[in-house]
């Protein structure tokens, strides 16, 4: 799993925590207390454990399995979060002309064409940090975007972000960020 990915599914790991809650426990007991209950209907006045008696012994071993994935979870999100550099970039946005690109400006370096989502990183990051084209790469603030063309040599620790209005990346202008690096 390269690096990227890695930062990502720490990222979804520590924030989804809640999903698998509800969807583990709460939905499945609330399924089964319907079946249960329209099963007392059916078949008032047999034998045994009562049906409330077994529905909490089920969630408690639910809650005792649910615990041990979470906990799971949290120590990967945690090993994850540890190893995950913060490495401070300038962020700017370019437009697919010639000027702005070379002599192809709507086909990226990694021979594929020009679409929104993508960036061009600096040499030196690539270099440093393994990136390869088809990447996933974290902008602090600004989210998720593919890695899939190259800045020119001069530039060192920058992304540029692809925009098609020449207006909205004159307005972007320069900021700084950082690129969220898993080792």
């Amino acid at each position: 799993m390269n690096r990227t990915r890695k930062t990502m599914l720490a990222i979804v790991v520590a924030a989804a925590i809640s999903i698998p809650c509800w969807l583990l426990v709460v939905v499945p007991a609330m399924e089964k207390m319907h079946n249960e209950n329209r099963s007392q209907r059916d078949f008032a006045g047999t034998e045994g454990v009562s049906e409330d008696s077994q529905i909490i012994g089920e969630l408690h071993h639910s809650v005792d399995i649910l615990d041990k994935r979470v906990d799971e979870a949290l120590e990967q999100a945690e090993y994850r979060m540890k190893n995950i550099r913060l490495v401070p970039v300038v962020v700017t946005a370019y437009n697919p002309v010639a000027s702005q690109t070379d002599s192809t400006p709507k086909i990226t370096a990694s021979n594929k064409r020009v679409r929104l989502g993508i960036v061009a990183l600096s040499r030196d990051l690539e270099k440093e940090f393994g990136f390869k084209f088809g990447d996933t790469v974290v902008i602090e603030g600004h989210g998720f975007f593919v890695f899939e063309d190259r800045m020119n040599k001069r530039w060192r620790r920058r992304v540029d972000i692809l925009m098609f209005s020449m207006e909205a990346a004159r307005e972007f202008g320069v900021q700084s960020s950082h690129l969220m690096v898993s080792d």
